[in-house]
């Protein structure tokens, strides 16, 4: 088992920190992903689209926890725990592309580390190790098996010929050019204990443990030596990044006593401990070497120390706010440039390596989309609520070009997990805020926010609107309905004869009010007018299963039963069945969102596709897939008529792509 006490310190010092750095609003058009890599510097840092929107675009990206990165010449590859790996250009920092899907099998990843040709990728949680082509970025091959001995493979380095990766109390050796298994080293005369870190010097590896380093020969893997004794300083580490070998040097970061221990890489000899306040080390977890000098992340103290590596004295301490610094877990150098990824800041900080200067810091978009949840079309704008974030971006809609993005305390936003549009006003669902807000249509402007248990907003989680009222979904068994035009309450609905159980989503379709209750497998039916009871349609035949999307297209309604991977379809007008879809040929993985465009119905599947349905026959059209859409997790829909537009929750990005 991992260190549980330092992972439990680091964790609170990551998310103690606060990134204040600067901002990158990018769109990234399809190209921006494979295979057309030579576009590289297209993700541009700084220009805003005008242009009329064609074909398929991914609007923001961002990086999801990133713990480790390392370069392969021409390119950066950041590892980030949250399934994924964000590969930028070396030259300018511009985003390449974001890998990520489960077929390259990326499970809480931690380690990264290149030869030139190939990146490798430790994934811990999936006791794998994912081989990716640097040149291309496809996926080579994940290797797993018992065989392999692959334990919480937490860290991993290359000295040419072979991948060495180290396990809870064990280190596999891998052969680089196949992959294929060299040996698996254990042992207790090996002395690996909880080895989180790892290098190679050319002539031999050596592998950082708790309390000790373990020194192997590259060229038969035979233990050398096993380095340990209070005077080498050894004291805990837990970053993948924590060990570095420097020309003749050997270099330890030593996170719980605030000092790097220095080896001669020729005999293991101590040479010195380096400690004091004045390198300012703090939690240092990381460490790397560009030939003149050691460069030392320091996780908790928003910093980096420079040391020369001929004399391990100190160069510089560079903090301040500007430089982004936020839990910075790993770091590495192509010779020219420093790179640090900054878990807590899901940032990327670049500095150059002969002055140590800031270059610049990569956060992903300007778009700031934090867990998008939800996404509406309100005439020339687009509007995407983002429940982790407590904001809203408003896009424009002809060119999604970011308008601009709305938060602050004053506009109630709390948990945002749900958006409607009625014309000329925005009514965005606060579930953790018991609030709903209203937004000027045109302006964004804050109009008002509802709130108070005396509108009966109990963990709103869906709203729609109607003529001249907004209907809102509370996860507590009820319904508000609220006045369009003044915001205040029209009517509370909570009588059980309604069947309102876990109700998810909420449509309009014409003259009625369409909920659909997810635990219990129903859906409500209201007159708009009057907010009466019409029907609860329950019942097998009908095929609810977790209905979790519902929406009105034109004399049907449409429901998605995450839980049973089909679609069922009723008459508007009595609320009949007029079927239930499903069957493989229509790609339903977890559908928990739909909308309507008028002529056909679009269905978000949470296996990250889009299926697309004929409105008057129900009919597959297609199903929308591939990496050029970008879909990760996708959790909301919308359309504005000739474009339709998917918020990818774990991708923190938009997706919109032609109807037709």
């Amino acid at each position: 088992m991992r260190a549980k006490f330092g992972l439990f310190r680091r964790t609170v010092a990551a998310g103690a920190l606060c990134l204040s750095g600067l901002s990158l609003a990018t769109l990234v058009p399809t190209s921006a992903f494979r295979p057309a890599r030579e576009n590289a510097s297209r993700a541009s840092a700084s220009a805003t689209p005008a242009s009329p929107l064609s074909g398929v675009n991914v609007l923001g990206w961002g990086f999801d926890d990133p713990w480790a990165i390392t370069s392969s010449g021409t390119h950066l590859w950041v590892a980030n725990r949250g399934k994924s790996i964000t590969e930028l250009s070396a030259s300018t920092g511009a985003l390449v592309e974001v890998i990520r899907g489960s077929r390259y099998g990326f499970d809480g990843s931690l380690g990264i580390t290149s030869d030139g040709a190939h990146v490798w990728v430790a994934n811990p949680n999936g006791q794998s190790v994912t081989e990716l082509s640097a040149s291309t970025g496809a996926l080579v091959k994940v290797i797993r098996g018992s065989r392999y001995g692959l334990d919480d493979p937490w860290a991993l380095t290359m000295d040419g010929t072979h991948l060495w990766v180290t396990n809870v109390s064990s280190v596999t050796e891998l052969s680089a050019s196949t992959g294929a298994l060299v040996k698996l080293i254990r042992g207790s005369k090996y002395e690996f204990n909880d080895p989180n870190a790892i290098t190679a010097d050319g002539t031999h590896i050596w592998v950082r443990n708790e309390s000790s380093v373990t020194e192997l020969s590259a060229s038969t893997g035979a233990l050398v030596k096993v380095i340990n004794g209070s005077s080498y300083g050894f004291n805990g580490s837990l970053g993948a990044q924590g060990i570095s070998s420097g020309g003749t040097h050997i270099w330890v970061t030593n996170e719980f006593s605030n000092s790097v221990t220095e080896l001669s890489a020729s005999t293991g000899a101590l040479v010195k401990v380096i400690k004091g306040p004045r390198y300012g080390f703090d939690d240092p977890s990381s460490v790397t070497s560009d030939g003149a000098d050691i460069w030392v992340a320091n996780t908790a103290g928003y910093s980096v120390t420079e040391l020369s590596s001929s004399t391990g004295a100190l160069v510089k301490v560079i903090n301040g706010s500007r430089y982004g610094f936020n839990g910075s877990l790993g770091i590495t150098s192509d010779d020219t440039h420093i790179w640090v990824a900054n878990s807590a800041g899901n940032s990327v900080t670049e500095l150059s390596a002969s002055t140590g200067a800031l270059a610049k810091v990569i956060n992903g978009s300007g778009y700031e989309f934090k867990d998008p949840d939800a996404v509406t079309s309100g005439g020339r704008h687009i509007w995407v609520a983002n429940s982790s974030g407590n904001s809203v971006s408003e896009l424009s809609a002809s060119t999604g070009a970011l308008v601009k993005v709305i938060r602050g305390s004053g506009y109630g936003f709390d948990g945002p997990s749900a958006i409607v549009s009625d014309g000329a006003h925005i009514w965005v669902a606060n579930t953790n805020g018991y609030s709903v807000s209203e937004l000027s249509g045109s302006t964004g402007a804050l109009v008002k926010v509802v709130n108070g248990l005396s509108d009966g907003f109990n963990y709103p989680d869906a709203v729609t609107a109607t003529g001249g009222d907004i209907w809102v979904a509370n996860e507590d068994n009820s319904v508000t309905e609220l006045s369009a035009s003044t915001g205040t309450l029209v009517s509370f609905i909570s009588d059980p004869s309604y069947g309102f159980d876990g109700p998810d989503a909420v449509t309009s379709g014409g003259t009625h009010i369409w909920v659909a209750n997810s635990s219990d497998n129903s859906v409500t039916e209201l007159s708009a007018a009057t907010g009466a009871l019409g029907k609860v349609i329950n019942g097998s035949s009908y095929g609810f299963d977790d209905p979790s999307g519902i929406t009105s297209g034109g004399t049907h309604i449409w429901v998605a039963n995450e839980g049973g991977n089909s679609v069922t379809e009723l008459s508007a007008s009595t609320g009949a069945l007029v079927k239930v879809i499903r069957g493989s040929s229509y790609g339903f993985d977890d559908p928990d969102a739909v909308t309507s465009d008028g002529t056909h119905i679009w269905v978000v599947n949470d296996g990250n596709s889009v299926t697309e349905l004929s409105a008057s026959t129900g009919a597959l059209v297609k199903i929308v897939s591939g990496s050029s859409y970008g879909f990760d997790d996708p959790s909301g829909i919308t359309s504005s008529g000739t474009r339709i537009w998917v918020a990818n929750t774990d991708g923190q990005s938009v997706t919109e792509f032609p109807a037709s």
